[in-house]
């Protein structure tokens, strides 16, 4: 399915929006709505800002981005949008940008942000393969930071690596952790510092490209591995690999979470999920939900989920695609990385082990 199928298809969901609310258009504003609505343009220039700068007003019969001139030129010649049916909405850098007739919706008004976030959460085929391609290259960009790492670098020199890794790919680090040694049990969120690395290291990242953002997880050793981190590293496999296989199309994510709590349990390590999120469906953001007891919205095929089960000085991390019958780790290791084969309810599910440099 080409761009402009995937954006009218899109344009469609929002006329039935606009005609339920009665409203004359919808005022996209958000980096992840724009890109979700444009098929991957990207309106994020301060990457660290929700707010595109730029947005699309959207009318039963027409779309347009809304523009400033410094902006214009640059869509034009390289985002292609006309191509999927935009027009232009220009303003001068120093006046007001258009905003729509009265009436307007706007994505930040909660019953229209709710509408989107239910649309996000399920992927089309254009979207399912940008992600996959994504997921490719954040493995890639993982391995190729954390295979360079050395004793004596530190935590800002490996998350530089893997910033680059990154940006060479298309990409944009949006999440970067790194922790080495005493600090991966330290902290769950552990940001890159000065430390020096001595034997182990840990390498986090959220990679956005298209507006999808993917989440993954990897750990080397200078040398052999010792056997309380190897021990760990078995288990939190197998809390990841449950995670996985309990998150099938229709059942709600209070049950998928249950599972994962039941699995740390059979590792005895009964209470570590209390200390972090376990993550849940990605897509547009790292995390579109993070899942909670008592969430009753369910799991639906198309989706990206990312789980992040972690015990003390350990964790494990990929994206899945689920799928009618199944699921797909799209940011799977690279076919050199030491693979740990976790076997549950009769299926082999791969995790990443930890490498040893």
């Amino acid at each position: 399915m080409g761009r402009r199928e995937e954006v009218d298809r899109k344009h469609e969901r929002v006329r039935e929006l606009l005609a339920s609310h009665k409203a004359p258009a919808l005022l996209l504003t958000q980096t992840r709505n724009l890109a979700w609505f444009s098929a991957g343009a990207d309106a994020g220039i301060p990457v660290d800002s929700d707010a595109g700068i730029w947005s699309a007003l959207v009318t039963p019969d027409s779309r347009d981005i809304v523009t400033s001139n410094i902006e214009l030129t640059r869509l034009r010649a390289e985002e292609q949008l006309e191509a999927l049916g935009f027009g232009y909405r220009e303003y001068a850098w120093h006046g007001e940008a258009p905003t729509g007739p009265p009436g307007t919706l706007v994505d930040t008004q909660p019953e229209v942000a709710d509408a989107l976030l239910q649309w996000r959460l399920v992927l089309d085929a254009g979207e399912q393969e940008r992600s996959r391609r994504l997921g490719e290259e954040t493995a890639a960009a993982l391995e190729e930071a954390i295979r360079a790492a050395r004793p004596g670098d530190s935590e800002l020199e490996i998350a530089a690596r893997l910033d680059a890794a990154c940006r060479r790919r298309g990409g944009l680090a949006v999440v970067n952790l790194v922790a080495t040694d005493e600090r991966i049990a330290q902290f769950r969120h552990p940001l890159p510092t000065q430390k020096r690395m001595e034997r182990l290291v840990m390498i986090v990242v959220c990679n956005r490209k298209w507006g999808l953002v993917l989440s993954a997880t990897r750990l080397a050793h200078a040398g052999p591995l010792p056997a309380d981190l190897r021990d760990k590293a078995q288990k939190v496999a197998q809390i990841d690999a449950a995670a996985m296989l309990a998150t099938r199309p229709g059942r709600r994510h209070a049950e998928v979470l249950g599972d994962i709590q039941a699995a740390y349990a059979a590792c005895g390590e009964d209470e570590q999920w209390r200390h972090h999120h376990q993550g849940g469906p990605a897509g547009y953001n790292a995390r579109e939900i993070i899942v909670t007891p008592g969430d009753d919205s369910r799991v639906q095929a198309g989706s990206l989920y990312a789980w992040n089960p972690s015990i003390v000085g350990c964790k494990s991390e990929d994206t899945i695609l689920v799928g009618d019958e199944g699921f797909e780790i799209i940011t799977a290791a690279g076919a050199a990385w030491p693979m740990i084969q976790v076997e549950q309810v009769g299926q082999g599910v791969p995790r990443p082990g930890i490498l040893e440099l």
